[in-house]
């Protein structure tokens, strides 16, 4: 359980990352609210993935090696933050985002690069909820 609550912090617990490149962008508080309300289908390095649906309200709901979690999300300065309920004990976890190679990027200032996200249509994440296994990977 541990692991599964740092990999789902990591979703924005985000910070100014050493290793951009040329290329990357760095998202204001306007690119990151125009991703909401949305669907995400995450990637944790080391191959673990995350569903996410972010509501226009705030409102979170993830799903992770068989379990929900609900939370919300806020945009503060140019940050994004999340809290969850289970996930991180109802606590924020803000961080900045980081666009590269089509995908959404969080980092954190102890472990770098920790997952990337992409948005998903509502269909294919429908979808993926149904193929998603309930097996518990942690």
């Amino acid at each position: 359980m541990k692991k599964l609550l740092t990999l789902l912090t990591a979703f924005a617990a985000a910070s100014s990352p050493a290793i951009a490149g040329a290329g990357d962008v760095h998202l204001s508080a306007a690119s990151i609210e125009s991703l909401f309300p949305g669907y995400y289908q995450a990637e944790v390095f080391g191959g673990y993935t995350l569903l996410i649906a972010a509501r226009a309200n705030g409102r979170l709901v993830g799903r992770a090696f068989g379990r929900e979690d609900r939370g919300r999300w806020m945009i503060v300065g140019d940050r994004l933050c999340v809290a969850w309920q289970r996930w991180t004990s109802g606590e924020d976890k803000c961080g900045r985002i980081l666009r590269t190679d089509g995908w959404f990027v969080a980092y954190n200032d102890e472990e770098g690069q920790l997952l990337r996200f992409r948005t998903i249509a509502a269909a294919a994440f429908k979808q993926e909820l149904a193929s998603a296994s309930g097996t518990d990977r942690n």
